[in-house]
């Protein structure tokens, strides 16, 4: 390596820092090649990667938790079930990596690459997470409970049956994403792009759309229950079956969008809301929405 040592020394090294040992010195990967090195198991745990390069690197089941990470390349590479725990991660490239049931909770990441990487049962609890990329990433079943997202892109992302518990994203896109069963509930999504995206019978309950766009996107069956709908574009979308119990509606768009079915929509809430000839209401007619018309009534589920 560029230090004079050989890999193998360098971690032995760490591994004596992480127990304590006077003598030995933090692991640092600095302006590295190691690329293709088989380093499944690695212990790099608070070390430091600056300017490292990892292409195509077997990493499964290694240990990253509360590393620096910055300026590395780790493309291709495979980390399956690796623990990124509190790993603080900056302009770094994850692109096409292998990571299904990588842990990620506490961490910071930064201004990172993941576009069209296996993130399939990952793990982002309590995660910060800022202009980061996505587009293309498998993400299904992966855990953002409580985690903040800052102007992250999930551009045509599989996003099915993911969980967002309480999280917040803000100016995230999620245009085309799949995220069908995905779950939004006690939510907020400020000034997301989330036009086109498939949310079949996602759950949104006590959500808050503050700002965002959800034009042409599939939410048959979806619960937006207490949801904060206020202002929000659902224009030429299909909310067919879905559930509005509590939602608020005011000025929300509902101009082309397909109502067939809606349930516990009142007219009260019909009112607040816009809708034109276009619009199918709950009972399967056309609009606008007339109140006394009794359109709010749903016609049964086929």
């Amino acid at each position: 390596m560029s230090n004079g040592r050989s890999l193998k020394e360098v971690l032995h090294i760490h591994a004596q820092w992480l127990e304590g040992v006077a003598t030995a010195s933090r692991g640092i990967l600095e302006a590295e090649t190691l690329n293709g090195l088989p380093l499944q198991g690695v212990n790099l745990r608070s070390a430091i990667l600056r300017g490292t390069t990892l292409l195509d690197a077997e990493l499964s089941g290694a240990d990253l938790g509360a590393a620096i990470v910055d300026g590395s390349d780790f493309e291709r590479a495979i980390l399956s079930g690796a623990d990124l725990c509190g790993v603080q991660m900056s302009d770094t490239q994850l692109g096409f990596s292998w990571m299904p049931g990588s842990l990620w909770a506490d961490a910071k990441i930064r201004s990172s690459g993941f576009q069209k990487a296996n993130l399939r049962n990952a793990r982002f609890q309590n995660a910060v997470v800022e202009s980061c990329r996505f587009s293309g990433a498998a993400l299904a079943d992966t855990s953002f409970h409580h985690a903040r997202l800052a102007t992250c892109d999930f551009t045509e992302a599989d996003l099915t049956k993911a969980q967002f518990l309480r999280a917040q994203l803000q100016a995230c896109r999620l245009w085309a994403a799949k995220a069908a069963g995905a779950n939004f509930n006690n939510s907020r999504l400020k000034a997301c792009n989330c036009a086109k995206s498939d949310f079949t019978e996602a759950r949104f309950v006590q959500a808050d759309f503050g700002g965002s766009e959800f034009d042409r996107c599939l939410l048959h069956g979806a619960d937006l229950r207490e949801a904060q709908l206020s202002g929000v574009d659902f224009c030429h979308s299909d909310l067919s079956y879905a559930r509005f119990r509590g939602a608020k509606l005011f000025a929300t768009d509902f101009r082309g969008a397909d109502l067939t079915g809606a349930q516990e929509l009142t007219a009260a809430q019909l009112t607040q809301a816009r809708t034109d000839e276009r619009t199918t209401l709950p009972n399967g007619t056309r609009g606008p929405y007339s109140r006394f018309s009794g359109a709010e009534r749903a016609v049964v589920a086929r």
